[in-house]
């Protein structure tokens, strides 16, 4: 349709003494359009439509209109050019129609079957903060941590059978986020009073879990991969301070070595369980590639001001975890998922059973739990989806 075709709106009526026209006196003159009204007359409905605006969401402001003429040779031939020139703002806001939003909500039928993403996917769990041995604490000592773990594991491996049939995910990534045992001095002052079995037991029944937790999921036909960084409880400390090499002294790394090195001595049964170069933490930190997303992992003892800005921190010095695209830590024992820096921070709960003397300071608490999400390149723009605590 042209221009010329468009239905174009009635002109406005002319007060007295603003009737369009021309006057001339033979030395000067006036030249009146009569009154233009926003969008209402076919020259500004046209001009602001060929501008790209819809002349129905904005108008013309009044008392800006400049209309300028002057004549032009044009290849020997005198032209009349003119120019237009005013101020425009918005009067309505476009809005969808709402009646046909709510019609398409109501011709939308569910699919017969939910198609699943493609690309890579694998099933991370938190092994964060057990503190195996302490005692006397909120919610019991060993034998009260030991059934509230092995329940929340027997909900892990459920959980992962299902997201096989319904997503493929054949992979496990199991990681020691620290502090998996108690230890028994140095952390504060009546810690020695408060375990219920000493250090060496303590490494010993943390092995026995995780090598058991291997075993399930190998033998349900998963492949299983293995990490671990260190924690503060873990360290090798003489009078409240970690004293050797302090990195890497450390009772978190040092039990999963003991499991790489048992099940390198079965090769056949753990064919399908790998522990990556660097994935026992040579430092504080860690960064696995899991199914195409970089996942990097930390105890958070390190952190300070906050893990986002620790995390802007080691991107802007370099640091391997800070080009990770999801960090995962523990230590504070409790839950948080925070997405405010574009990537994703999720903060562990502990599977430890609580500290009196925490709430008695604090005030604070939180319940028990496992964390457990979907990774890899197969979970779009955040790169994770399905996270449950167990």
């Amino acid at each position: 349709m042209s221009l010329k075709d468009r239905a174009q709106p009635p002109r406005p009526s002319h007060p007295k003494g603003w009737e369009p026209g021309i006057s001339w006196d033979g030395g000067e003159g006036e030249l009146s359009t009569g009154p233009i009204e926003a969008g209402d007359e076919p020259l500004w409905y046209n001009l602001i439509e060929d501008w790209g605006f819809d002349p129905k969401a904005v108008s013309v402001v009044d008392g800006s209109v400049q209309v300028r003429a002057w004549d032009a040779n044009m290849g020997g031939e005198i032209v009349r050019l003119k120019y237009y020139r005013c101020r425009i703002e918005q009067t309505r806001v476009n809005t969808a129609d709402l009646e046909e939003l709510i019609a398409m909500v109501k011709r939308r039928r569910p699919p017969a079957k939910v198609p699943t993403d493609l690309g890579e996917k694998a099933l991370v769990v938190a092994l964060s903060d057990w503190q195996v041995g302490k005692a006397g604490e909120v919610n019991g000592g060993t034998p009260e941590f030991l059934e509230r773990l092995l329940a929340t594991m027997d909900r892990v491996y459920d959980r992962a059978k299902k997201l096989r049939k319904e997503q493929g995910i054949d992979t496990v990534y199991l990681v020691g986020l620290g502090d998996m045992i108690e230890n028994c001095d140095g952390h504060y002052a009546a810690q020695t009073f408060n375990v219920d079995l000493d250090r060496r037991s303590q490494v010993r029944l943390v092995r026995q879990l995780i090598m058991q937790i291997i075993d399930q999921f190998v033998g349900q036909g998963f492949r299983v991969v293995i990490g671990a960084v260190p924690g503060n409880h873990g360290e090798n400390r003489r009078g409240g301070k970690a004293f050797t090499n302090v990195f890497t002294d450390n009772d978190d790394l040092a039990v999963f070595e003991q499991i790489a090195e048992i099940m390198s001595h079965n090769v056949e049964r753990y064919a399908n369980v790998s522990v990556p170069s660097g994935a026992i933490a040579e430092d504080h930190t860690m960064t696995l590639d899991v199914a195409g997303v970089a996942v990097g992992f930390a105890h958070g003892h390190q952190i300070k001001g906050g893990a986002p800005l620790w995390w802007q921190k080691q991107a802007h010095g370099r640091q391997e975890i800070g080009s990770a695209d999801i960090l995962v830590s523990g230590h504070f024992h409790h839950l948080i998922v925070n997405e405010s820096s574009g990537r994703t921070w999720m903060q562990c709960p502990a599977m430890d059973g609580g500290s009196r003397w925490y709430t008695a300071q604090s005030g604070a608490s939180a319940p028990s739990g496992m964390l457990t999400f979907v990774a890899g390149s197969g979970c779009g723009e955040r790169g994770w989806s399905d996270l449950a605590v167990l």
